[in-house]
């Protein structure tokens, strides 16, 4: 007869436990999102009722990510797929246009789009008839900079993932928003308490932030809503113009601005480099952290 060493015997109810416990986790359906940001919002709606995938990493620029495939095969099996549409995860639109239209959730679809400027997409000009109804279309994608937008996609996104895990996430979706415009409220208390909010970003991405808060983006290291763009030395000598007139306090920086481009700018004209991570939940962070952290480095550059 085979003898057990007692160290073994003691292991079994902790490695059945385990096991117990990774099958939980392989009977769940799984939720796969384009961005971090998307994800923590996700993950606070559905709780343990799926397994929510991330695809683009945390501080990686979505505008130029390129899926591996590991990323299309969990895209391809996903029970629902959420993305933030607008163009914005330019690489993943081949991915996400084959998916059948009700295993994605576009929670652009779900808000209030504000037009980006006319020079940032006179280069799509010639290719209206391309457009499709998640992006080419003129609209600011940068949505989740804004909580009060993103308070206008919860109640489609509740629906969208009760209908597809057969739960009921109506209760989670109304204290989430909730808590969205309390958020709303204090980071406008705190934007309202400067002199003046004028920015200077590292591509325009900001813009529902300042159309919420009352502040002005006057200036981009790139002149566009993605950093797939490039400026031109005409648009940088005017940029410079712009922070010398207005006194500008700071540039901020971030996913995919031109590091080079930026510190010659700011060397130029003395003004700070402040990154701004509008990309970057963090693991400990939530989506109410991650925007108060956004709204923090603003106010602290500009008081």
């Amino acid at each position: 007869m085979r003898i057990i060493p007692k160290i073994m015997i003691a292991a079994l109810p902790l490695l059945a436990a385990c096991a117990g416990a990774d099958e939980t986790a392989n009977d769940r359906p799984t939720v796969a999102v384009t961005t971090t940001v998307l994800a923590s919002i996700v993950t606070e709606l559905v709780g343990d009722a799926a397994r929510v995938v991330a695809i683009i990493p945390d501080g990686a620029d979505p505008h130029d990510f390129s899926p591996s495939a590991k990323d299309v095969e969990t895209l391809n099996t996903a029970a629902l797929v959420v993305a933030n549409g607008l163009d914005l995860e330019e690489g993943l639109e081949d991915v996400l246009e084959n998916l059948s239209a009700e295993r994605v959730f576009f929670a652009a679809d779900h808000v209030t789009t504000r037009s980006l400027k006319d020079e940032d997409h006179d280069e799509n000009a010639d290719h209206d008839e391309d457009k499709d109804d998640h992006g080419h279309d003129g609209s600011d994608p940068h949505i989740w900079l804004s909580p009060f937008t993103v308070s206008e996609f919860i109640p489609a996104l509740s629906a969208a993932l009760s209908a597809t895990l057969g739960g009921d996430f109506a209760s989670a979706a109304d204290e989430m928003v909730a808590k969205l415009l309390q958020l709303d409220a204090d980071i406008a208390a705190q934007v309202n308490a400067l002199a003046a909010c004028e920015l200077v970003t590292g591509h325009d991405e900001l813009g529902y932030f300042a159309d919420r808060y009352g502040c002005e983006v006057i200036g981009t290291v790139i002149p566009s809503s993605t950093t797939s763009a490039e400026a031109t030395a005409k648009q940088l000598a005017e940029l410079k113009d712009i922070i010398d007139e207005h006194d500008v306090r700071a540039i901020f920086t971030g996913v995919g601005t031109p590091q080079k481009v930026a510190e010659r700018i700011a060397k130029e004209t003395g003004v700070q480099l402040v990154e701004l991570a509008t990309h970057v939940v963090g693991e400990e962070k939530n989506y109410d952290q991650f925007m108060r952290s956004v709204a923090d480095t603003i106010v602290n550059a500009l008081s």
